[in-house]
């Protein structure tokens, strides 16, 4: 290959890396990394968020099932609200909003299931959605079931947990299964 075509070919490449990195798709992780140190856990949140409102929203579309795009999604038992989800979440939604980005990897590069395990959570299975935009905990919730990668991963079965949290208007939902259960 001469030397001009090679600062093309990695031209093309670096296009195609970026493109795939600016999905805005939630994550899921089945696969547990190694331990992670724990972070103090003790922190005070200043999460708005109904968490009953949110669960009762959630739980009401899994007890049904749903239709993701062109997927019908069988019904999913309850899901429950897990602290340490939440300020995993919380983390995520305050840094996001000091620091004025929107991503699942956090400036440090770290993703929700590295959040999750900080928080002294022992997971087998994780996912997360984010959003962003004056909403409200119906809105948001809506929208997630609106998206058909969103819904699907609210609707995983395996998931028996969730945190979710806000700042500003940044939005953070963990879901996870707990490691041994």
């Amino acid at each position: 290959m001469s030397r001009h075509k090679r600062p093309a070919l990695a031209g093309v490449l670096l296009l195609c890396l970026l493109a795939a990195a600016c999905t805005k798709e939630p994550l899921e992780q089945i696969t547990p990394p190694p331990p992670v140190p724990v972070r103090d856990t003790t922190f005070t949140m200043n999460n708005p968020v109904d968490a009953a409102l949110l669960l009762s929203l959630v739980n009401d579309i899994r007890s049904k099932g749903c239709q993701c795009g062109d997927t019908f999604m069988a019904p999913a038992p309850p899901i429950f609200w897990n602290r340490s989800l939440e300020r995993a979440a919380y983390l995520h939604s305050k840094d996001m909003k000091d620091f004025n980005y929107f991503s699942h990897q956090d400036r440090e590069g770290q993703m929700a299931g590295f959040r999750i395990s900080s928080m002294g959570y022992k997971w087998a299975a994780w996912g997360e959605n984010i959003a962003l935009g004056k909403l409200t905990e119906k809105t948001v919730v809506s929208g997630w079931f609106g998206s058909v990668v969103h819904c699907k991963v609210l609707m995983n079965a395996r998931f028996t947990e969730m945190g979710v949290a806000k700042a500003g208007n940044f939005w953070s939902q963990e879901l996870a299964a707990p490691k041994g259960k």
